[in-house]
């Protein structure tokens, strides 16, 4: 009884991190939060079903060009597209509120993010070191911008935020005016 009872709890324990890849999708999956993508596609659409992406999912996915994110995902988690040095296009459904921290750290060729109006945080480093980026839209429904969130965004000359809005530290390079929206 004891071994049949270990032996289904391993199952389950396995079952719920076996890569969909298996069935001709390259995701690996925690419940509904998406842990990890295993293929080498330029172009990704997460899965319908998906409501977070978690750590460090598309880490160094080197040949990550574009990601379409689904209605349902509510958070980008931290580290979620970090290194990925040619992501260019992301789109961002409105179910989205809260970008983590580092979630598109030295994400390098991506030049411009659209944050829609159900983003309430940007947290620390979130576009660090994305040297493209070059147009940014923040609208007042963010409370919070995390320290450094933009910094090393040497291609950014122009910000609008919310007066409203807490500005970590250091969010912004020099040389970046920011302007306020109310």
């Amino acid at each position: 009884m004891k071994s049949r009872l270990i032996f289904t709890a391993t199952l389950l324990c396995v079952t719920l991190f076996v890569p969909l890849a298996l069935f001709g999708q390259d995701f690996v999956m925690d419940g509904t939060v998406l842990v990890s993508y295993w293929g080498n596609a330029a172009n990704v659409t997460i899965p319908e079903g998906v409501t977070a992406i978690g750590m460090y999912a598309f880490e160094f996915c080197t040949k990550l060009i574009s990601v379409t994110i689904p209605m349902g995902v509510t958070a980008i988690g931290e580290y979620a597209f970090w290194g990925c040095e040619r992501l260019t296009s992301i789109t961002i459904p409105t179910s989205i509120t809260s970008i983590g921290n580092y979630a598109f750290f030295m994400s390098g060729s991506l030049t411009s993010i659209n944050i829609l109006s159900s983003v309430t945080s940007i947290g620390d480093w979130a576009f660090s070191g994305c040297t493209s980026l070059t147009n940014i839209v923040i609208p007042s429904s963010v409370t919070s911008i995390g320290s450094s969130a933009f910094d090393g965004c040497t291609s950014l000359r122009t910000v609008t935020v919310s007066r409203r809005t807490t500005i970590g530290i250091d969010a912004f390079p020099n040389g970046v005016r920011i302007s306020y929206s109310d």
